[in-house]
């Protein structure tokens, strides 16, 4: 199973499609918010995409969750944006929410920097800001192969 991760769009649906084309074989798109304007949009564009989605702290109008829990292959995997669990200053506070709820891994964005850790047997993934805020933008594609997550991080 291949999941595209994708965060922090701020406006860039031409890079939205760019990475949904280039991971064209994806079963599911989990997006991470900021930019669920364009995320509603591609929804429109490619309504066969199964697309899961949070809001940001810059989708203000939003009635989208902050948060949620999904499996993928047998993987649960939690998923937000960062901004309520302060990640831009630590990440023990989402790892412990991510272990409160059961979940494998955390799926995260907010910061614009790509990462990949784990802290207390959650791994912690962000796949950095897909829009051109900091040069190239990039997103996460995670295969689950057998129960395992391999996560990875590619430019637009």
């Amino acid at each position: 199973m291949k999941l595209l991760v994708v965060s922090d769009v701020h406006g860039d649906l031409d890079a939205l499609e760019r990475a949904v084309d280039a991971e064209a074989d994806a079963d599911a798109v989990i997006f991470l918010g900021d930019g669920l304007r364009e995320a509603e949009n591609l929804q429109d564009m490619r309504p066969e995409l199964k697309i899961y989605s949070v809001r940001g702290n810059c989708d203000y109008a939003s009635f989208a969750p902050p948060d949620g829990l999904a499996a993928f292959g047998g993987v649960l995997f939690y998923y937000t944006h960062g901004n309520l669990y302060n990640v831009k200053n630590e990440l023990d506070t989402l790892a412990d929410a991510a272990r409160a709820r059961g979940a494998d891994a955390a799926l995260y964005g907010h910061t614009h920097c790509a990462g990949c850790e784990e802290r207390s047997g959650v791994v912690l993934f962000n796949p950095g800001a897909l829009s051109r805020v900091q040069g190239r933008g990039s997103y996460g594609v995670v295969m689950v192969e057998n129960g395992a997550p391999r996560f990875e991080h590619r430019r637009v």
